[in-house]
């Protein structure tokens, strides 16, 4: 699947989002409009605070908008309630976390298996779950726990997770964060490959611009409004430290 001109799949319309913390209102955007469309890999910018998390949230059905309208996939999911919205999720979209949510006593096969248990899938569900974790380059680390592996490998065993059920849509927040730069390199370069590969849509949450522009394109966001929106050229995504670290030599993750 390559971007084209078609339908974009994540349609956000001049969407806002307030919360009340008692008499007090926090507006965490602010009109934001933005249409990503099929296999496109972008990361979403902004410091602490800018609104940046909380549009992730929406854009990953797991909050909803005070105003304005969001299209998934064509499909108005600013106003479905909380069990449509868990079924979208797990159909659509695939999450991977700075801090990896993996369950310390199961192992990395059984950690990726999850989504298929609350998807209700029995029939090949291990070999799913397996054929993920090789895709990742851990198919020799089905059987061991979180404490028995690396950053690196752990994050690899949270990007099995979110394939598995096959997304059409996978948002990463920092999923760097908290990895060395050669871990940080080889886990962008999994999530390039499911792009280029797979066509899967990648949207990252970063304040890192060596991990933005890893991506083709980057949008700016600030005090809960969009500020910018820029494609990555080639040449800036091969300068970046991020890039650098791929093409070192080889080392453990």
């Amino acid at each position: 699947m390559l971007v084209g001109d078609s339908e974009p799949v994540i349609d956000v319309r001049q969407v806002s989002k307030v919360y009340r913390l008692g008499s007090v209102s926090v507006q965490a955007l602010r009109d934001v409009s933005l249409q990503v469309v099929a296999g496109e890999m972008l990361a979403i910018m902004g410091p602490s605070g800018s609104g940046k998390s909380t549009l992730m949230n929406i854009i990953g059905c797991l909050d909803r908008p005070t105003a304005g309208q969001y299209f998934l996939r064509g499909v108005d999911v600013s106003r479905l309630n909380d069990n449509q919205l868990a079924r979208i999720r797990n159909k659509e979209i695939g999450f991977v976390f700075q801090n990896f949510n993996l369950l310390p006593r199961l192992t990395a096969v059984e950690n990726v298996e999850l989504p298929l248990i609350y998807a209700g899938v029995v029939s090949g569900r291990r070999q799913r779950a397996i054929a993920a974790l090789e895709a990742v380059g851990l198919g020799h680390r089905v059987k061991h726990k979180p404490t028995e592996l690396s950053g690196g490998e752990r994050q690899r065993v949270a990007i099995a997770r979110a394939l598995v059920n096959e997304p059409t849509i996978i948002l990463a927040d920092e999923p760097t964060g908290n990895l060395d730069t050669r871990s940080g390199a080889e886990v962008m370069a999994i999530f390039q490959r499911l792009n280029e590969e797979r066509g899967i849509t990648i949207v990252f949450v970063t304040h890192d611009p060596d991990i933005a522009c890893c991506t083709r394109r980057i949008v700016r966001i600030q005090d809960g409004r969009i500020v910018g929106d820029e494609p990555v050229s080639a040449e800036r995504r091969r300068m970046s430290r991020v890039a650098r670290g791929m093409m070192a030599e080889p080392q453990g993750a």
